[in-house]
């Protein structure tokens, strides 16, 4: 089934739905090195806004260009250069990313997903979001926000009883989530590469 299928019954999302659409969002933006990801899911849409060293978010736009003079005109009115305070020069991309944007990137992105048996990195930018999103998955909730920075992450759901939760975590805690979820697929020989780290 395409992921495509999943966003437009919300009331019957197969497993996995966060976690395959997060996987492939961080996918999409890793190459833009974040130092902020900032997504909200409204709707079935995400809404991201990203920041990042601005030639970073330069190199993007001629990407862009080649997908549709439409395309184009969207993302460009969506796309902010800021200066940050300290004078470190900064861009914030604002995306968002629809049921059939999604559909495509995770068909695109095929070739990505090579490293079969082994775990992959906590520190890539869709395995992170991929492993807060198998949480919510797990817990049979609705995603609200989640918020990454160089240090934690921090994010919001709705519960099925309908109560609101806030959780953050500390990167070493959110790659101890993600060992427990290969340990349980079995067959996957965890490394504690943050064992005396904080």
């Amino acid at each position: 089934m395409k992921l495509a299928d999943s966003f437009r019954v919300k009331s019957s999302e197969p497993a996995g739905y966060y976690a395959c659409a997060l996987r492939v969002i961080g996918q999409d933006l890793a190459e833009l090195f974040p130092q902020q990801v900032d997504i909200d899911y409204k709707g079935d849409s995400f809404e991201v806004r990203v920041q990042c060293d601005r030639k970073r978010a330069e190199k993007r736009i001629p990407q862009v260009e080649k997908s549709g003079l439409r395309n184009v005109i969207r993302k460009l009115a969506n796309y902010r250069l800021d200066k940050a305070p300290e004078g470190i020069e900064s861009a914030t991309i604002e995306q968002t990313y629809d049921a059939a944007e999604v559909n495509r990137l995770d068909e695109a992105g095929l070739h990505l997903r090579t490293q079969a048996g082994k775990v992959p990195d906590i520190n890539s930018l869709g395995e992170t979001l991929r492993t807060i999103g198998r949480m919510i998955d797990a817990e049979d909730s609705r995603l609200i926000r989640i918020f990454k920075d160089q240090r934690r992450v921090a994010f919001e759901y709705v519960d099925k009883s309908g109560a609101m939760r806030k959780v953050e975590m500390t990167r070493s805690e959110l790659f101890k989530v993600q060992q427990s979820y290969y340990d349980k697929r079995g067959g996957q020989k965890s490394i504690d590469t943050w064992k005396g780290h904080d």
